[in-house]
C-alpha cells in the first residue's frame, strides 16, 4: 500500500518537476544569450551578418534559374546548409532596410551613399572611393562609423545572430 502511494505520488509530480526543470534550463540558456549578444561588439555582429548577407546574395543570384556543372574530379566538400529562398530573400531585405535606417540621419548622407555602393551593391575599394569623392583616410573613418552604427542596429533588432533569426518564426 505504502509502495503504490509513493510511486502514485512519484507519478503525479514527476511531470511537473520535468516542467520546471525544462522552463529553468530556457530560462539560463535566454539569459546566457543575452550576455553574450550584450558583450559583442557591433563592428562584430556587422561582420559576421555582413558576412551571411555576402553568402545569401551571392547564392540567390546563383540559384536563379541557373544550372551549376557538377566537377566529378573534385567532389563537394559536403552538405551545406541553407534556408529556403523566401527566408533568404527576407534576410537580405532586412540587412538592406535596417542597414538603411541606422544612416537616416541628415548628416550621414555620405555614409549612406557608402553603404549603398561598398556593401549592397558591392563595388570595389578603389572605386567605391572614386564614385564617393572622398579620401582613402574620410573612406575608412566612415567605413568604422557605418559598422559601429549598423551592428548595433543589428544587435537591437535581433538580425544577430544570424542563425537565432534564421530560427525564430
Amino acid at each position: 500500500m505504502l509502495r503504490s502511494r509513493r510511486e502514485k505520488i512519484d507519478a503525479e509530480t514527476r511531470p511537473a518537476l520535468a516542467r520546471n526543470i525544462t522552463r529553468a534550463s530556457r530560462l539560463i540558456a535566454a539569459q546566457q544569450w543575452h550576455l553574450t549578444v550584450a558583450a559583442m561588439k557591433p563592428a562584430d555582429a556587422f561582420d559576421a551578418c555582413h558576412g551571411r548577407y555576402r553568402g545569401l546574395r551571392e547564392w540567390l543570384a546563383d540559384s536563379a534559374g541557373s544550372v551549376r556543372s557538377l566537377n566529378l574530379e573534385n567532389p563537394s566538400a559536403g552538405y551545406l546548409w541553407r534556408p529556403d529562398r523566401s527566408r533568404a530573400c527576407e534576410y537580405v531585405a532586412d540587412f538592406e532596410r535596417i542597414g538603411r535606417r541606422a544612416l537616416r540621419r541628415p548628416e550621414w548622407k555620405g555614409r549612406l551613399k557608402l553603404f549603398n555602393l561598398y556593401i549592397v551593391r558591392g563595388a570595389d575599394y578603389r572605386r567605391a572611393i572614386r564614385l564617393l569623392g572622398v579620401g582613402e583616410t574620410t573612406f575608412e573613418y566612415w567605413y568604422r562609423e557605418l559598422k559601429r552604427a549598423i551592428g548595433a542596429e543589428f544587435l537591437r533588432t535581433g538580425l544577430f545572430p544570424p542563425s537565432r533569426y534564421f530560427c525564430v518564426r
